[in-house]
């Protein structure tokens, strides 16, 4: 059979060679990874079994790989292979090589095809070549060949593992069709199975989710291609990562890098990542962070669409359906008009909404993962699909995985559950050696690191560019508009308008603010100013849009605004409080209870039941056919389609009721990751409704952080007041905005913590930069943290570097004063922030050396706390136990640097959070381990780091908010 070899790119290719020569030559050959060979990709020392057991090769060969893409000029392969071959002899002649020890036996490896024609063909020009230099007295050649394209093919027909390996790169034409011939152990009616399932995903994720909540005109729904577009996220870059060749990257900062996270996934897939071929030590996953309608899952959709049109190739088209095949054609021409280059990889893309998962398991399901797939891709199907299936599956073809939504998951329990779960899963696909590439997608609030950093590379969704966000724009208005230029010009004018305003550009920066305000700028004139504001004309605009339009449901909704806006609003609130309360996972509530809380809502209303009964029924099919805001995604149950208007009107109702219960109710919840941006809504909502409440709002935050001994270190107000400035709905009101600006700032006078270090400097640096007495506060709060001469200090440092390496007008300031602060260091400052720099800030503070570490003494963080208890704390210590016995996989080294001893923390390792949480169910214990910490000393602040993180992660009790959060209450 012959084989594709054209799809490898060079470096599969040259894995695919150095797989060759193992099976061929014998395991003794030994094989380079990326980077500079010394124009070798494998070499030999000895005998091999080479060109045959009769006439063996004996001494030291090298074996060297050639790859021509398709579209390298219009030269032959025969000529483009010889200037190769002359290249190498030439490197080697060279009086400065510094390649080493030339070989005795050469073999030239190329997925090019050479001509057997006799004297004149390919084979034999190329022979002739390596000849001419073979009796060169600098080189001496024992012996030579060339496997080309027809020789490699023949190899693979032989060695059944390397074809495995690389089938769906090589395997031509219709992949699934030529499956038999290709696998041995794949039966025919599991390739049926796997074609069947990517052709009903084919169709089932072509459309974009927010056309199905609003932004649609009539029963027209946006299809995923025309508006689909590849966003960019920001990664830490090492030295061991895998190189990206096709990916456009970009370099942010000393150790910072950007990507378009489409295009770097699809060519990290290009990759063999079974476990017995992926050799690199950098981690073969991604995790995908992005705040709400940052496009984190219309992400996963789009790169599992890829790889849906990949795996149906052309000649296996006859085989969909009319439909099918009609999308297929569209998003190969959506691909090419946003530089979507297809992968060139076939994997078998499988996407999991975690969510969902959770609940099949809290229904009492005993569901393995493995088991869960097997049940989404036996869906409609007519032929069971057993988990069998899926694992002859997994070990017989490369596959992707996309786990949608850890934050969706909002139980802790839950969660680490779901994680064992995907745990098991790994462990179990890596025994049948599957090659697997999982992509899994969270929010930052809440997120702990549960995909592990060994296993899984961290994307960060960066907010949309000017440029990315009227691009995609320009892809909505084409695609809503395509029988209306007019209207299309109209609101590209009109969106071009709104992202060159100060007060509205900063509300375009995911694709659901462009898709919402592209909705809004096609009837209004006045754009929103914040976030709230956005939903808020979101939500009238397409009221008024039906409302306006005849008929009987027109007039239902013109009467009934006030019953149409409680039902959202209590809905909102319903399924954000049940979920961060853990009882529903799902973002959905049945449709009778439902239908019992309208009616009971309109019988207070009416005194009439029968007529609370027909209204009810009408306000609720209004709702979900006619705003579809509220949809009904399974049959008998009702949700917001998009979590962030679920989140909008839960803050709707939030501040609505008696004035004296809304902002105790907001403190309530504030500290509550899976409350985040249902608060931040509410703020906004209570600046732009509300404008007597601002003043105690603020208050709140500061009465949050002195609730206990908790909150007074983890000051989780502090941090909402830098995600406040960060909306920056308070610019148009000077003495709010200095508030939060001089509250924010205290976080610099705080020991470091590297989770919110880099956010603290971004805000702040923002700040600084569009308010002059903004930047005069913040300098003023860095002066007095680095006067302190404590672990204040430090974090000071860390500000200044990144404020330093910002744009604007406070950034040759801060680098002013960190000449200046660098330059005064005392010795256990100075290598106290050496530790910091080199460890967690990618070297960001200036003029510091790398410190060489000597370690003095290695023991774990709960040795260490008792090590340090102050004397006669023997009750304190008994009240730790269980909390400590937590802490003792966390491996503490003191390290001497420059004479200094500073305790060195890795803050990767997880906490068995079962047992913590236990402990930390009593507050003396906290509290003890608090006292315990001496936070003014500057070279202990990593323990005080750690230990404060630890603290966060665990969720102590204080910062949740209550059961009993009034619901049914809220007007």
């Amino acid at each position: 059979m012959d084989y594709d070899l054209t799809r490898l790119g060079w470096r599969e290719f040259e894995h695919l060679s150095q797989a060759l020569a193992k099976c061929v030559l014998g395991p003794g050959v030994s094989v380079f990874g990326d980077g500079k060979d010394g124009g070798r990709e494998a070499t030999f020392t000895g005998q091999v079994p080479y060109p045959n057991g009769q006439q063996p090769w004996d001494g030291y060969g090298v074996i060297q790989a050639k790859f021509r893409q398709r579209s390298q000029g219009v030269s032959s392969g025969t000529e483009w292979l010889e200037r190769q071959v002359e290249a190498e002899f030439k490197a080697w002649l060279h009086p400065d090589s510094k390649r080493g020890q030339m070989p005795q036996y050469l073999i030239f490896t190329t997925n090019v095809p050479l001509s057997p024609v006799p004297e004149t063909g390919g084979i034999a020009r190329v022979d002739r070549l390596i000849s001419s230099y073979a009796n060169n007295p600098k080189i001496d050649l024992k012996g030579w060949a060339v496997w080309h394209g027809d020789e490699i093919c023949r190899f693979l027909d032989i060695h059944d593992g390397v074809r495995r390996a690389f089938a769906h790169f090589i395997t031509p034409g219709d992949v699934l069709s030529r499956l038999l011939t290709t696998v041995s152990d794949a039966d025919a009616e599991t390739a049926e199975l796997i074609r069947a399932h990517a052709g009903r995903e084919l169709l089932a994720d072509q459309w974009v989710r927010l056309g199905q909540a609003g932004a649609k005109t009539d029963d027209q729904k946006t299809r995923l291609g025309p508006v689909a577009v590849d966003l960019r996220a920001s990664f830490e870059k090492r030295d061991t990562q895998p190189q990206i060749e096709r990916a456009p990257i970009y370099k942010e900062g000393p150790n910072s890098y950007a990507t378009r996270v489409a295009s770097y996934i699809l060519e990290r897939g290009d990759t063999v990542l079974c476990p017995s071929r992926y050799t690199s030590a950098e981690a073969r996953n991604v995790v995908l962070i992005g705040g709400p309608g940052q496009g984190k899952s219309t992400l996963g959709q789009l790169i599992c669409q890829a790889y849906r049109v990949a795996l149906l190739d052309e000649e296996g088209e006859h085989l969909l359906t009319t439909e099918a095949r009609t999308v297929l054609h569209a998003l190969r021409r959506n691909f090419t008009e946003i530089g979507l280059q297809p992968p060139q990889g076939r994997r078998w893309p499988i996407r999991v909404a975690l969510n969902q998962y959770a609940n099949s398991i809290l229904g009492g399901e005993d569901i393995s993962l493995l088991r869960f797939i097997a049940g989404r891709v036996g869906h409609r199907s007519s032929v069971p699909v057993t988990s069998i299936h899926i694992k002859r599956w997994l070990r017989t073809w490369p596959c992707l995985l996309v786990l949608d939504g850890l934050d969706e998951v909002v139980s802790r329990e839950m969660r680490e559950e779901v994680m064992a779960r995907i745990s098991d899963f790994l462990l179990e696909t890596r025994q049948i050696d599957a090659d697997l590439l999982v992509i899994a997608t969270t929010r930052p609030q809440g997120y702990k690191g549960e995909f592990h950093s060994g296993d899984y590379e961290t994307l960060t969704l960066a907010p949309m560019s000017d440029s990315d966000a009227l691009h995609y724009a320009e892809r909505l208005a084409a695609a809503r508009h395509r029988d209306d230029p007019e209207m299309r010009d109209t609101v590209l004018e009109r969106i071009r308008t709104a992202i060159s305003e100060e007060g509205t550009t900063r509300l375009m920066r995911s694709p659901l603010q462009v898709t919402i305000m592209s909705l809004l700028v096609e009837r209004r004139a006045r754009l929103p100013q914040n976030r709230y504001e956005l939903f808020d004309a979101y939500y009238d605009t397409i009221y008024a849009r039906e409302v306006d339009k005849p008929g009987v449901t027109g007039q239902l909704l013109a009467d009934n605004r006030l019953h149409i806006d409680w039902l959202h609003q209590h809905v909102g609130l319903l399924l954000q409080t049940r979920a961060a309360q853990s009882r529903e996972l799902d973002a959905v509530i049945e449709d009778g209870e439902l239908r019992q809380h309208i009616r009971q809502r309109l019988y207070e209303e009416t005194e009439d039941h029968e007529e609370a009964d027909v209204l009810a029924g009408s306000l609720l099919e209004a709702a979900t056919d006619r705003l579809v805001l509220l949809v009904a995604p399974n049959a008998g149950y009702i949700g917001f389609e998009v979590r962030s208007l679920q989140e909008y009107m839960a803050s709707r109702a939030l501040i609505s009721g008696p004035e004296a219960e809304i902002i105790p109710r907001l403190e309530s919840i504030a500290a509550s990751s899976s409350w985040r941006n249902t608060w931040m809504l509410a703020a906004a909502g209570i600046f732009t409704h509300r404008p007597h409440l601002r003043s105690d709002l603020i208050t709140a935050l500061r009465s949050l952080d002195s609730r206990d001994a908790v909150t007074m270190l983890l000051v989780p107000g502090a941090q909402l007041a830098l995600d406040l400035l960060d909306d920056d709905f308070t610019r148009h009101h000077p003495r709010f905005h200095n508030l939060l600006v001089d509250y924010a700032a205290t976080l610099v006078g705080r020991p470091p913590r590297i989770d919110i270090l880099h956010r603290t400097a971004h805000s702040l640096a923002s700040a600084a930069q569009r308010h002059e007495q903004a930047r005069i506060r913040i300098e003023h709060a860095i002066r007095d943290a680095l006067s302190a001469r404590d672990a204040r200090l430090l974090t000071a440092l860390g500000v200044l570097s990144l404020l330093a390496q910002a744009t604007g007008p406070g950034s040759s300031a801060a680098r002013r004063l960190l000449d200046t602060a660098t330059r005064t260091l005392r010795a256990e400052e100075r290598s106290a922030a050496a530790v910091l720099s080199s460890q967690y800030l990618s070297g960001i503070i200036p003029d510091l050396p790398f410190p060489s570490f000597d370690v003095v003494k290695e023991s774990n963080l709960a040795q260490y706390l008792k090590d340090h208890l102050p004397a006669g704390d023997a009750a304190e210590l008994h009240t730790l136990q269980q909390f400590l016995h937590a802490l003792e996989q966390h491996p503490v080294q003191q390290v001497q640097v420059e004479g200094i001893i500073i305790p060195v923390v890795e803050p990767s390792i997880p906490l068995d959070s079962e047992e913590a949480l236990a402990a930390t169910g009593d507050a003396k214990s906290i509290e003890a381990c608090i006292n315990v910490i001496n936070a003014q000393q500057i070279t202990s602040w990593q323990i005080t780091m750690t230990f404060t993180q630890l603290l966060d992660m665990l969720a102590y009790p204080s910062l949740l908010p209550p059961d009993d959060l009034n619901v049914t209450g809220i007007s």
